[in-house]
């Protein structure tokens, strides 16, 4: 009896040795979510984006700035091609004429803003964050000079302000992760 003693405490200090390393591996990345999120202008939008992708729950810090550079390109691509949705129904109808100019530079500014995320990820790889940060930035000003296209015509509102405002979101996130990780 005594071994089977000896045994069962032996299993149970592995079960919670393993269980406290699961703990730490686990738990504590996937807390790295919530407290970092805390630090940002908008802790709910980096939170569920975050989240919404199952690496979150593994990745540390520059593994989460990765995963925030590529929500905010894959916004930006979805908005780059609503934008050209927009445009082509604007296309055949002249009274749209100035929301088609401002379309087209909404275009301009959002591949501008693809590529300079797209050039942020080698930022990120070479572990240069000031040069991320930059990039980031200049693709926040894009969707900005995008949305005050729009700001210029009277008696039009812009279809895409929710679209920048989200997207100004996630690269203001972004612009977080970069600072935390110099």
């Amino acid at each position: 009896m005594a071994s089977f003693t000896s045994s069962s405490e032996v299993l149970m200090r592995i079960l919670l040795l393993v269980g406290g390393i699961a703990l730490m591996m686990y738990g504590a990345e996937g807390d790295l979510v919530s407290e970092t999120c805390k630090q940002t202008l908008y802790s709910q939008v980096c939170e569920s984006s975050l989240r919404s992708d199952p690496q979150s729950e593994i990745s540390d810090l520059r593994g989460l700035a990765a995963i925030a550079l590529n929500l905010s390109i894959a916004h930006a691509v979805h908005t780059l091609s609503y934008i050209n949705n927009l445009k082509s129904e604007a296309a055949g109808n002249e009274t749209d004429f100035l929301i088609s100019g401002c379309l087209s530079d909404c275009v301009e500014e959002y591949s501008d803003a693809i590529q300079n995320l797209q050039d942020s990820k080698q930022s990120l790889n070479d572990k240069s964050y000031d040069t991320m940060n930059s990039l980031v930035t200049a693709a926040m000003t894009d969707s900005d000079t995008c949305e005050d296209g729009f700001k210029e015509l009277t008696g039009y509102e812009s279809p895409l302000t929710e679209r920048n405002q989200y997207f100004s979101k996630l690269c203001g996130n972004l612009l977080l992760f970069s600072t935390l990780l110099v």
